[in-house]
């Protein structure tokens, strides 16, 4: 059910009539053709930015929407048994006094961010070792 370019024609004269009044300027005298012109300058003026700042919001919408699916991507690769691990749903999350109980040092800590692809795997003692050293 495709329109003919006539069809669109007639639709967007249509559309352009109702929006645009007609042009009256019979009749007036030079300083009401400056103030008509004025307003008409300014009415382009309005219509102009307003359609800058939608061509902007629109270019943000689009890089927000490609940076969500690059981050969608990196969060569906990988391996699953990571990614339940540091997930952040309620049944994996325990509480750090839960987690020393009965074990003479902590477990091993995360100091690298979850997004990183490269994750320090060492004990907190080989870190701590680490840091003596210096």
């Amino acid at each position: 059910m495709t329109k003919s370019k006539e069809q669109l024609d007639e639709e967007k004269a249509a559309i352009l009539k109702q929006r645009v009044g007609p042009l009256t300027i019979d009749g007036l005298n030079a300083e009401q053709l400056i103030a008509k012109a004025r307003e008409i300058h300014q009415k382009i003026y309005q219509l102009e930015s307003d359609k800058y700042d939608l061509e902007q919001r629109h270019k943000r919408q689009q890089y927000d929407m490609m940076e969500l699916a690059e981050r969608a991507r990196q969060m569906n690769k990988g391996d699953p048994i990571l990614k339940e691990r540091y997930s952040y749903s309620p049944r994996v999350y325990d509480r750090t006094s839960d987690r020393f109980v009965g074990s003479g040092t902590p477990s091993q800590v995360q100091l690298a961010s979850k997004y990183e692809r490269n994750l320090d795997r060492r004990s907190f003692m080989d870190k701590l070792k680490l840091f003596e050293r210096s």
